[in-house]
């Protein structure tokens, strides 16, 4: 389990990657609007196209942000009913939510897969000011329920605990307070 253990470092490291190019992507958005507004302002022109690209910067954004965000814990959670079940009966509600969790992932991984071939084969694109062939957009959903797949694995794996499970409950970033 070595091996897993390594794995989900190394996948912690990514998502903080991640997060990180989400952030500073956010506030170049701040940077060109600005930019933006003032070339319009003095009539020297505007930057063409920069809205889509803010769009489909805002879509890898949140879909690849989202096993980080399950990572750490701070996915959105009903915990009303964990919190008045005994302990026992809680770990394995959260258990049978995560194998549930898993499943939902790779059935959308599975027919966004799909779609991606689909879209690949017909060379279909999303006509704008830019020209993106759709497949593109489909492999960020693809890979976010892969991804997301995966984290369901860590998590089943870390509440496990004892032998052939990871160390502790909660991935080290969120023992941080990442």
């Amino acid at each position: 389990m070595k091996a897993l253990a390594a794995l989900d470092a190394a996948m912690g490291r990514l998502y903080t990657l991640i997060g990180t190019a989400i952030g500073l992507s956010i506030g170049l958005f701040a940077v060109a609007i600005v930019v933006d507004l003032v070339l319009r302002l003095f009539e020297i022109g505007t930057l063409p196209g920069y809205q889509e690209i803010i769009e489909y910067t805002l879509f890898a954004g949140v879909f690849l942000g989202a096993p980080w965000v399950l990572r750490l814990g701070a996915h959105i959670r009903v915990d009303v009913l964990v919190g008045v079940l005994p302990h026992k009966a809680a770990r394995l509600l959260d258990r049978l939510l995560d194998v549930f969790g898993l499943l939902i992932s790779l059935v959308l991984a599975w027919y966004g897969l799909q779609n991606l071939l689909t879209a690949f084969e017909f060379g279909a694109l999303q006509r704008k000011y830019f020209n993106v062939p759709e497949w593109w957009l489909l492999s960020v959903f693809v890979l976010c329920f892969a991804l997301l797949a995966l984290e369901f694995v860590f998590r089943l794996a870390r509440s496990s605990g004892g032998p052939g499970g990871l160390s502790g409950t909660e991935p080290p970033e969120s023992r941080k307070g990442v």
